[in-house]
């Protein structure tokens, strides 16, 4: 059995390209995801992505907000100082950003007038977008 799961949060650092031992291209990145209350620290997830995913991930810059949902998987090593480290992963199915769903914010046009007012209205997602965890 495997845990499928979604988060939301912003990228931690620069998304990296990596090829496999077998020579198949990967990119993996990691994400601060809130959890609890906002004092409390983030949790850190790793991102893996394969094909396209990789290549949307890859698209992506450090501090960017996105979605992402897929299997999770822990990563176990140590460390060359003899401490065992852990992380958990997401096995990326998809990824989608903030920049994706909203790409200029939803404010006014840049003539001034505001668009009509079908094409204005938000749908409970997108107004959910501001949310520390929308769902």
């Amino acid at each position: 059995m495997t845990m499928q799961a979604a988060a939301y949060g912003r990228i931690g650092q620069e998304p990296r390209s990596i090829t496999t031992r077998s020579g198949k291209p990967m990119a993996v990145a990691s994400i601060a995801v809130s959890v609890d209350d906002a004092d409390a620290p983030p949790l850190w997830l790793g991102i893996v992505a394969f094909g396209n995913v990789a290549d949307d991930l890859l698209g992506q810059n450090k501090g960017d907000l996105i979605s992402v949902s897929g299997r999770i998987q822990r990563n176990t090593w140590v460390t060359p100082a003899g401490e065992k480290r852990e992380q958990l992963q997401i096995v990326a199915d998809s990824i989608m950003s903030s920049r994706t769903v909203r790409p200029r914010g939803g404010g006014k046009r840049s003539d001034g007038k505001n668009p009509p007012d079908h094409q204005n209205r938000a749908t409970s997602d997108e107004r959910d977008l501001n949310d520390p965890l929308p769902f």
